[in-house]
């Protein structure tokens, strides 16, 4: 990743989510990243990706990936994905082929807005 290239990395925060320990995971990205010379990163929590069952849901669309199933020990699983790695095939198992054409679509037409930056 360029030092011009942001990076943003959303986390759904609704309440399947949090159930699952979507806080938790969004504050262990908040401590990797802030806490590092990572200054193109921001993190945003967005509201749903429709995948309750899967989460916590991470999605970079920098680098068109959707995590499921996330945990805070999964943080530096992320910084390699935003560093240009393939995402493991253990996060990305529970993905639902339609589903991820539709997260993809809405992100190709600029339609992915955070709810709050995290």
């Amino acid at each position: 990743m360029s030092q011009a290239e942001i990076c943003e990395i959303y986390v759904c925060n609704n309440i399947d989510c949090k159930n699952r320990g979507a806080d938790r995971v969004i504050e262990a990205l908040r401590d990797e990243f802030h806490s590092s010379e990572s200054p193109a990163i921001r993190i945003h929590t967005y509201m749903c990706f429709s995948a309750c069952n899967s989460g916590p849901n991470v999605v970079i669309p920098n680098r068109r990936c959707w995590l499921t199933a996330v945990s805070p020990e999964d943080v530096s699983v992320v910084r390699d994905v935003v560093s240009g790695a393939n995402p493991p095939q253990h996060l990305q198992q529970k993905n639902d082929p339609q589903l991820e054409a539709l997260i993809f679509g809405i992100m190709d037409a600029g339609l992915l807005c955070p709810s709050e930056d995290a």
